[in-house]
């Protein structure tokens, strides 16, 4: 049953999502804090850059742990995606991209006999 009315998408599914669109994003802020760390060498980008990618990526990391068990992620998966930077972000984005719809949605056990 889905938990919202016109909804179809299992909550694994909505997680799953969401997660995507962070492992992106992830990526991104790491590369601009790398661009004004390093190419462009910036104090006050590099500040607020490195405040807002520290905040993803708090939540990239909460997000992929929370979501590890259900889509059958190895501890060692889930440690080298948070520890290598925009490669990760990318790694989890493409997985969870070529993730088959049936491995996101919980199959309903039959009914007990009487």
């Amino acid at each position: 049953m889905p938990d919202f009315a016109d909804d179809t998408s299992s909550e694994l599914e909505r997680k799953a999502k969401a997660l995507k669109f962070i492992a992106l994003f992830e990526s991104v802020t790491y590369l601009l804090l790398f661009y004004f760390w390093v190419v462009a060498p910036n104090d006050a980008m590099k500040a607020i850059i490195g405040f807002f990618h520290g905040l993803v990526w708090m939540a990239f990391v909460a997000m992929t742990v929370i979501i590890r068990p259900d889509v059958g992620w190895t501890w060692g998966y889930t440690a080298l995606v948070v520890l290598t930077g925009p490669v990760g972000g990318v790694l989890v984005w493409w997985r969870l991209r070529t993730t088959p719809r049936e491995q996101l949605v919980p199959h309903a056990s039959p009914p007990a006999d009487r």
